[in-house]
């Protein structure tokens, strides 16, 4: 999923999940900071979040977006606080054919808010609304891996095509290969299940009156500041502990830490500037929590025009710039990034495939294609939604390479539409998992074929690579495979890794349930007050 960058933002977007029925909750042995906000009226707990950009589960694409739609829709499968694949609306699964079929069960009398039944055919209509070609969404390449399903995404076949069909209260999914993450997939708040009526009512970014939900909160009332969330009394699991939450969307000019210190909010993402000092506070200190994100920071290029289809272009600019030295700069605290595969997902090596600072290769690789000193170099604009990287980018690329770059930033909503239909020449983006696997990130981000490939890259031996690690459950085979795919990466240089994501979080320490898996979003029925 794609992320806004850290500067400003409120939502919490690099939030992990916590499974209702897994909770695990660290209390403080110190004294309890009263949890004001949550004894307070009707509204049993207050946390930072975001409007969605479309309440519509297959038309939204950021992670702030679907860590507020996660809460109220909800697909076959979730992740625990290990990001592990648990069942949520299915019950069970069967894999046959060399794991290249996969058949869900639902859980018996499951059903929407309104008493309406949850059906097989509920879920394969979803999935296909994800890659309609009327209206694809930004993250359809999910579904990549069904038999026909890109096809049918391309307006190159019919959706009677696809491997998806409903046989009573089971779902029938045919892939093209043995994917081994294909169930983390189906746990992406993209694959939730919302029902056939009404559900042109959800494309835009208002809350529809009546909305329908199948996941734990029914969103009742959404004003300036924030939404209101109520328990679904229908919810599979039964209603959430806490039955009202009210999601704070705008603080109104405050800051997170101060709206926390003040007992107006109980759960709130912070900057890692503020994590810094915050860490010596007496009382925030105890109730400060670093999150683990599977998220990784990169800069890319549109490969399919020039200068940057010639990939000598893309290696000098990769080798001009101390990509290390300038996120330590920006953040002590933080990790460069050694691949686009963050820490923490399995099938990931220890291997650094970041490109080493060599200006002196860069010079040559330069002038080599053609521009010797810069010289002949086309007008560039490095276009982002706002990094603290850019400005600094650009000098080195031009005290290197005598290249000069325009900086433009554009808002983020301007900037990913931006990326869909018309990809600037070296941009930036943010990456959070959709689900714990290499693919995400690799697959995802650079298959030939996939609609999160904005530079429109391609290379045969890398979706060789990739494809091959797809199909071994071998931890190892896995590795090599993977590995071999990012040596073709690091070589030649459709994107250059820049860091990993840090996120850091206040949090009450009588909230439980309110652990992290690292994908992008906190499960608020998991949550639950310690002296309820």
């Amino acid at each position: 999923m794609k992320s806004r960058p850290e500067r400003g933002r409120l939502a919490p977007s690099r939030l992990g999940l916590a499974f209702r029925l897994l909770i695990v909750a660290v209390l403080a042995s110190s004294s309890v900071q009263p949890a004001v906000a949550a004894r307070e009226g009707d509204v049993h707990l207050r946390i930072t979040g975001a409007f969605p950009s479309s309440w519509d589960p297959a038309l939204q694409g950021d992670a702030a977006s679907a860590s507020t739609l996660a809460q109220v829709f909800e697909g076959l499968t979730a992740l625990d606080a290990n990001a592990v694949v648990q069942p949520a609306l299915a019950e069970s699964w069967l894999i046959e054919e060399e794991g290249r079929r996969i058949t869900f069960r639902l859980r018996p009398d499951i059903r929407y808010s309104d008493g309406s039944p949850i059906t097989a055919d509920d879920v394969v209509s979803s999935w296909l609304r994800l890659i309609d070609p009327e209206r694809r969404s930004p993250l359809a390449s999910l579904l990549d891996d069904v038999v026909g399903a890109a096809q049918y995404g391309r307006g190159e076949g019919a959706a009677d095509g696809v491997g998806l069909r409903a046989e009573g209260d089971r779902v029938v999914v045919e892939l093209q290969r043995a994917a081994s993450y294909f169930l983390s997939v189906t746990s992406s708040p993209s694959l939730a299940v919302v029902p056939t009526d009404g559900v042109e009512a959800l494309a835009g970014a208002e809350l529809p009156a009546g909305m329908v939900v199948s996941g734990a909160y029914v969103p009742t009332e959404q004003t300036l500041t924030g939404i209101r969330l109520e328990a679904n009394e229908a919810y599979w699991a039964g209603p959430a502990p806490l039955r009202t939450i009210e999601l704070v969307a705008d603080l109104e000019g405050r800051s997170p830490v101060e709206s926390f210190e003040n007992g107006e909010i109980d759960f709130t993402q912070i900057s890692s500037s503020d994590a810094s000092w915050l860490r010596y506070d007496e009382t925030l200190g105890p109730q400060l929590r670093q999150i683990d994100s599977l998220s990784v920071d990169y800069y890319g290029f549109d490969t399919s025009s020039p200068p940057f289809d010639d990939a000598r272009v893309r290696r000098a600019f990769a080798h001009a710039v101390d990509w290390d030295r300038l996120v330590r700069l920006g953040n002590a605290t933080a990790e460069p990034a050694a691949s686009l595969i963050p820490p923490g997902i399995a099938g990931r090596s220890e291997s650094d495939f970041s490109p080493t600072y060599d200006p002196d290769a860069a010079r040559d690789l330069l002038a080599e294609a053609g521009f010797p000193r810069g010289e002949g170099f086309p007008e560039v604009t490095l276009t982002t939604s706002g990094y603290g990287t850019d400005e600094a980018i650009a000098q080195e690329v031009e005290t290197v390479l005598g290249v000069e770059l325009a900086v433009e930033q554009m808002g983020f909503e301007a900037y990913f539409e931006r990326l869909e239909d018309d990809p600037p020449a070296f941009w930036a983006l943010s990456w959070i998992a959709d689900y714990p696997a290499p693919h995400d990130f690799l697959g995802l981000l650079l298959g030939s074929d996939s609609g999160n490939n904005y530079g429109g890259w391609s290379n045969q031996a890398f979706d060789e690579a990739i494809a091959t690690a797809a199909e071994t459950v071998d931890v190892a085979d896995q590795e090599r495979a993977y590995d071999a795919a990012q040596e073709i990466v690091r070589e030649e240089v459709p994107v250059i890794p820049l860091s990993y994501g840090e996120s850091w979080a206040l949090s009450h320490r009588e909230l439980l349930g309110a652990n992290e898996a690292g994908t992008g979003i906190v499960r608020f029925a998991g949550l639950d007050w310690a002296d309820r």
